[in-house]
Order: structure tokens, then C-alpha cells, then sequence
């Protein structure tokens, strides 16, 4: 699959030019799949790329919630009957727990709903449920057009953020269609034979460190020795 997906990148390059996104250009393939193809094509030199990070927000469990049964508001709207009859808050508390108030208390901010004594009564006939409208398009779109909504539904805790990495790739320096085996050591075979000349090596780096030598040990006669001279 690696050899096969280094080829279909190469291959795309080609014909091209460009590749704005390898989410986009190769979805069916895992990212981290995507990298390593594209880490051992830059060791080659044949493309380079850069990380894209796009942002897209998903639906918390309380979102879920009042995206299935409306916003705890609209919620609280729909069990005030119509007219001055109202409903006491204590009723309310009784049917919806928790969302009662919270919902009660968007509604005011509304000016859906008024208080007449221990009574919520409604001071208009009907309400949009835009928070339920604004989930739906997050739903379907990982996001909304106005950045104040996200803003209001993320402090409500409805929505989360979550980021997707992807690439951008171009041709490197040495670009080609051609995959060759890199060799690593050059080998007696290779000088004997004079396949050096027409093998690609992979590429070394001098400046990293060689691994620390252990200490060693004497040997036991020489161990018996010190151990006399003690």
C-alpha cells in the first residue's frame, strides 16, 4: 500500500502540479498513512509539503439533546399555554427538572415570556427555535457561517471544536515518477560490480551523534590481579 500510495501521489504531481489537500485528494486513506508516504518522499527529495489544520466543530450530548427536542427555551415556551392563563414556574420545575430554569430564564432575556405574579405568562404567540436552527447547520456543516453563533452555542457547551490535519503537497527538488530502492551501505558487491554507479543512496546524516560506548570489563585473570594489588 505504502509503495502504491508514494506512486499515486508522484503520479498526481505529474499531471497536476499541485496537491491542495490530501484529505481531499486521497479520502479514503488514513492521515497518518498519508504522512509516512509523504516523509519518505521528502528524504528523496522528490516533493515537499506542509500541514494544514482546519477546524470544524461537532455536537456535544447536550446539543444532541435539544437538537432532537428543542432548546430548553423553546421547550419551556411551547408548555406556557397561550393567553393570560400562565403557568407557575413550581409546574414547570415539576415537568422539565433543571430545564426549567434554564430555559425560563432564556426566555425572559427574549422577552418570550413574562412573570404576573407566580405565573409565567407569554407575551408573544410564537418563537423561532434558532438555537435548534443553528445546530442543524453545525450538524450538517461541521460549522456555521456566523462566528457569534459558534461562539454562543461553544459557552452553552452544545458544540465542540475539533481539528483535522491534511497536506499540501508540491515537487521537490529531485522530482520524478520513479521510485527507486535507496541503497544504505555501499557494499564489496557494489564496487565489484560497479552497481554503485548507477544506485541511489539514501541520504546520511553526519551530524547526528554515534551511539555512547559501554564501558568494558576486565578479564577475570586480570580481575584477580587488581584484586591482588588491592
Amino acid at each position: 500500500m505504502s509503495e502504491d500510495l508514494k506512486l499515486t501521489i508522484l503520479k498526481r504531481l505529474d499531471s497536476d502540479g499541485l496537491i491542495e489537500s490530501t484529505r481531499v485528494a486521497f479520502k479514503d486513506v488514513p492521515e497518518e498513512t498519508v504522512l509516512g508516504a509523504l516523509k519518505s518522499l521528502e528524504s528523496q527529495e522528490k516533493v515537499s509539503y506542509k500541514t494544514l489544520t482546519t477546524e470544524f466543530w461537532t455536537i456535544e450530548p447536550e446539543g444532541k439533546d435539544q437538537l432532537e427536542n428543542g432548546s430548553y427555551e423553546a421547550r419551556i415556551f411551547a408548555a406556557v399555554p397561550a393567553g393570560s392563563q400562565g403557568v407557575s414556574m413550581k409546574d414547570l420545575e415539576a415537568q422539565f427538572g433543571k430545564v426549567a430554569k434554564l430555559g425560563q430564564g432564556k426566555c425572559m432575556a427574549e422577552k418570550w415570556l413574562k412573570k404576573d405574579g407566580d405565573m409565567l405568562v407569554r407575551l408573544v404567540d410564537s418563537v423561532v427555535d434558532q438555537v435548534k436552527a443553528n445546530l442543524e447547520v453545525v450538524k450538517a456543516e461541521g460549522m456555521h457561517p456566523d462566528p457569534s453563533v459558534i461562539k454562543d452555542l461553544k459557552r452553552r457547551k452544545l458544540i465542540k471544536a475539533n481539528k483535522i490535519l491534511s497536506y499540501a503537497v508540491k515537487k521537490g527538488a529531485d522530482f520524478s515518477t520513479e521510485l527507486k530502492k535507496q541503497a544504505t551501505d555501499l557494499t564489496l558487491e557494489m564496487l565489484q560490480s560497479g552497481a554503485w554507479k548507477s544506485s541511489e543512496f539514501k541520504k546520511f546524516n553526519f551530524d547526528s551523534l554515534g551511539v555512547n560506548a559501554a564501558g568494558g570489563h576486565l578479564h577475570p585473570l586480570m580481575k584477580v590481579r587488581e584484586e591482588f594489588r588491592q
